[in-house]
């Protein structure tokens, strides 16, 4: 065995079998520590000794006319209670997707899919999608225009900012999603192009919202917090009769920050929903969700010396270079969707979803710049002001067809589809600029001690830029995955997108600039599976996936004649499901390549910017999810990461590592019911020590986040029948650590506080 020192990163590497294993498994060693200092910190909480009201439906094929008992109702359009024994919790695991476009169970699903259960979120009190995928291994949080407030994601190392989607339908616009209204978060890594479109290289989300149930129930929660927090949910379903259920979700969120001063994150939302029963195999579901946002966004801190200036010169985490009463985040987001369904027989079903929404954001944020003195100790930092307003809309139309056939012995799960969407973006920026100031546009702060109302005579704004895009795709796939026999199966998906891209942009001097581009994206997956036992799935996958220039909705006149990014994935793993598909067990190995990333031209006369970078992330993850018992459930992964620049046309970027891309993370959440009406739980996130920025030369420095251990822990009783009592101890050990990074900034994650819940059911 060999050890070996990246002289560019600074982060040691051990090569070697013996080594491998070791360096994968020794954060495990601290975390025993903190889950038992978690464990023992825990409160009480309730637990139902049945599955809660909102728990995952099942769809069903509708019993044939002459099956049907008398009065009885049709299931393919109404969710189906899962029943359990009375002393038995409702388990963590969800042996199916939400996507009607995935036909088969997840075990024989040929990707690595994590999925995040409406109870695990709500033992967590996890009130954000943010917080959600603190359960997930292998995801980090990108900080930069939308700070604290934005929704971007990196999976496996490749940015999923655009990958985020709801019910299947893409999400649109920069905001912190809330989970009022969430049933689950699927977590698809790999690539996933097959199933969304553009993107998904590293893979994507699928947000799975709360749907109306076939039986009534009401329940309202209030909490409050240390931090300071109080938040109100309402969740409130009708089953007015055996064709139509209603459901409405409501939430009032006034919250700050721990450990972090003057941030705040306050929301409000509402979130209708009816399903129609319109035959005995056809039914309507119509859902809108409103969801407004007033905070104030955190931009964090700068960096010093490699680290946070809060890691590298001991600035307290509280310090804050925002403007309190000035710097704000408001968003407004409506999102309505119709979906028709309808069943062919028992084995056939069309599924089509249209919907349409728009996302308002206006953000004047403060994002930190220019340490001064630029030698020796920095005391000073320069506050950068500027406001943003960007409007999107969204029109979608999702049509599917999936269906089960039997030849002979093969049996054949397929579906196809076609997508058309209309997308369109309206932005401009001002700078908020001192003027006549001997520090330039930006008015200062002290570093360790910054003043939150600073004298803004001087400021004014000044016109950045404005720019609009409109894109348009026509998406068509199709997928088959056929048995041949009872042990071995083979699949084959295909999409192909044409994605078209107006693109206008007015910079500071009022020079108007037209953009065109449109991309014709093919993609496919193939793969194999073998059965050894009975829902155990041993599995090989290979597909691809593309990145248009215009991606993410803008164009340059370096990218506009640029064909997409390729990227191809490789993934062999094994799946199985366990005690009645309560308990999963996965572990994969993967290797994802992007063969002509975009890089700058090292030739004056040829294009700005040229494809022929070479980008590579490989590594493992291995998981369980559900019930060890009865009275135990465990949700936990483990990744890790090795990424790596291939090829560049700066030949010192060469052998970097990729921003964003932990080389070892893990998370673990875990609860037990000692007695009938207490649950207690505790949990772990481990993350290592990680890239935020590739320096293009030696006199530029790399930044870093250090690694770090969170430790949460919460307990629940029943009080009475119908009231549930739940504490939350978020972050026991109020390590210092930071959950939004980037070049620019890092934003260190909340320090400890503590939630009580009551939740009563009526």
């Amino acid at each position: 065995m060999s050890s070996t020192k990246n002289n560019k990163t600074g982060i040691r590497s051990t090569k070697g079998t013996a080594g491998g294993v070791r360096g994968a498994l020794w954060p495990l060693g601290h975390a025993a520590v903190g889950l038992a200092s978690a464990l023992a910190a825990g409160g009480a909480l309730a637990q139902e000794t049945t599955p809660p009201a909102d728990a995952p439906r099942t769809e069903q094929p509708a019993p044939a006319p002459e099956q049907k008992p008398e009065g009885a109702q049709d299931t393919f359009v109404l969710p189906t209670v899962q029943v359990q024994e009375a002393a038995e919790p409702e388990s963590y695991h969800a042996p199916e997707s939400s996507l009607a476009r995935l036909p088969a169970p997840l075990v024989n699903t040929p990707q690595s899919v994590t999925v995040v259960s409406r109870n695990v979120i709500q033992e967590q009190q996890a009130t954000s999608v943010r917080d959600a995928l603190r359960n997930v291994s292998g995801i980090t949080v990108a900080a930069g225009e939308g700070g604290r407030q934005g929704d971007s994601f990196n999976l496996r190392g490749f940015s999923a900012q655009t990958d985020t989607f709801r019910d299947g339908v893409r999400d649109l616009g920069w905001f912190t999603r809330d989970t009022f209204n969430l049933q689950g978060v699927e977590v698809y890594f790999g690539p996933s192009s097959v199933l969304f479109g553009r993107g998904s290289t590293g893979g994507a989300l699928n947000l799975v919202t709360k749907k109306p149930m076939r039986r009534s129930f009401r329940s309202v929660s209030l909490s409050g917090g240390s931090a300071p927090m109080g938040r109100v949910e309402a969740d409130i379903n009708e089953a007015v009769n055996d064709r139509v259920q209603v459901r409405l979700n409501a939430l009032g969120q006034l919250s700050g920050v721990a450990g972090r001063d003057h941030v705040t994150e306050n929301r409000a939302g509402i979130a209708p929903s009816v399903r129609i029963s319109l035959g005995q195999s056809t039914a309507l579901e119509l859902d809108y969700l409103y969801q407004r946002e007033d905070s104030t966004p955190d931009y964090g801190h700068p960096y010093f010396n490699g680290y946070p200036v809060s890691t590298s010169l001991d600035v307290p985490r509280t310090a804050f270079y925002g403007v309190r009463g000035q710097d704000t985040e408001r968003v407004n987001a409506h999102i309505g969707t119709a979906q028709f369904q309808h069943r062919f027989g028992d084995s056939l079903q069309l599924t089509n979803s249209l919907r349409l929404g728009g996302v308002d954001r206006y953000a004047l944020p403060t994002a930190p710049r220019g340490l001064t003195p630029t030698t020796g100790s920095p005391t000073t930092i320069g506050r950068q002001r500027f406001e943003i307003n960007t409007d999107n809309t969204y029109l979608a139309n999702q049509l599917n067809l999936r269906g089960e056939l039997q030849t002979g012995f093969l049996k054949h799960q397929a579906n196809a589809g076609l997508e058309l969407t209309w997308e369109t973006r309206e932005q401009n920026r001002n700078n908020l600029n001192a003027v006549g100031l001997p520090t330039g546009p930006n008015i200062t702060a002290d570093l360790f001690n910054p003043n939150p109302e600073p004298d803004l005579s001087a400021v004014n704004p000044i016109f950045n830029n404005s720019n609009q895009s409109r894109q348009w795709t026509v998406g068509a796939y199709a997928a088959e995955q056929l048995s041949l026999g009872r042990y071995v199966e083979v699949l084959g998906s295909v999409r192909f997108d044409v994605f078209d891209t107006k693109y206008e942009v007015e910079d500071a001097t009022r020079t108007r600039t037209v953009l065109r581009r449109q991309d014709n994206l093919f993609n496919w997956r193939v793969g194999v599976l073998v059965h050894p036992l009975e829902k155990t799935s041993v599995y090989a996958t290979y597909g691809t996936s593309a990145n248009p220039s215009a991606e993410v909705g803008t164009l340059t006149t370096g990218t506009v004649d640029l064909e997409p990014e390729r990227n191809a994935t490789i993934e062999i793993g094994a799946k199985t499901d366990l005690f009645e598909d309560r308990l999963g067990l996965n572990a994969a190995v993967f290797r994802v390549d992007k063969t002509n990333a975009r890089v700058p031209n090292t030739d004056p006369s040829g294009p700005p910017t040229i494809l022929e970078g070479a980008q590579r992330v490989q590594g493992f993850s291995v998981g369980v999810t559900g019930s060890l018992t009865s009275n135990w459930r465990v949700i936990a992964n483990y990744t890790q990461l090795d990424s790596e620049i291939l090829e560049h046309t700066n030949a010192y970027l060469v052998g970097q590592s990729l921003p964003s891309t932990p080389p070892r993370s893990l998370s673990l959440w875990t609860t037990v019911t000692p007695l009938e009406h207490l649950s207690i739980g505790a949990g772990a996130v481990y993350q290592d020590v990680t890239v935020a920025n590739n320096p293009a030369a030696e006199n530029v420095a790399f930044v870093k986040v250090p690694n770090f251990w969170r430790f949460d822990a919460f307990a629940s009783y029943q009080l009475f029948n119908r009231v549930d009592l739940q504490l939350n101890l978020n972050n026991i050990s109020d390590v210092l650590y930071y959950e939004q990074y980037y070049a620019g900034q890092a934003v260190p994650g909340e320090g400890r506080s503590a939630n009580l819940t009551v939740r009563v059911r009526f």
